[in-house]
C-alpha cells in the first residue's frame, strides 16, 4: 500500500511511502520508500529511510549536472 507522497529535488522524483495497513490502529506501518521519476515510474531501488531516498535523488540530481 501506498502512503504519503513527498516532492523532492528540482528535476521533477517524488518520495513514495510503502508498507502496511495496521489492522490494529487503522495507519500505515511503512516498510520502505521509493523513488519515481517525473514521468510517474518508480525506480527499482527501495530506500529504508526517507533521509537515505532524498540522499539518493540529490546524488543522481547532482551527477546529471556534471555531464
Amino acid at each position: 500500500m501506498i502512503g504519503n507522497v513527498f516532492p523532492w529535488g528540482k528535476t521533477g522524483y517524488t518520495i513514495l511511502e510503502e508498507g502496511e495497513l495496521d489492522p490494529t490502529s487503522h495507519s500505515l506501518r511503512i516498510r520502505h520508500y521509493l523513488v519515481a521519476d517525473r514521468q510517474g515510474e518508480t525506480l527499482p531501488q527501495r530506500f529504508p529511510s526517507l533521509d537515505v531516498a532524498r540522499a539518493y535523488i540529490e546524488e543522481l540530481e547532482a551527477s546529471a549536472a556534471r555531464t
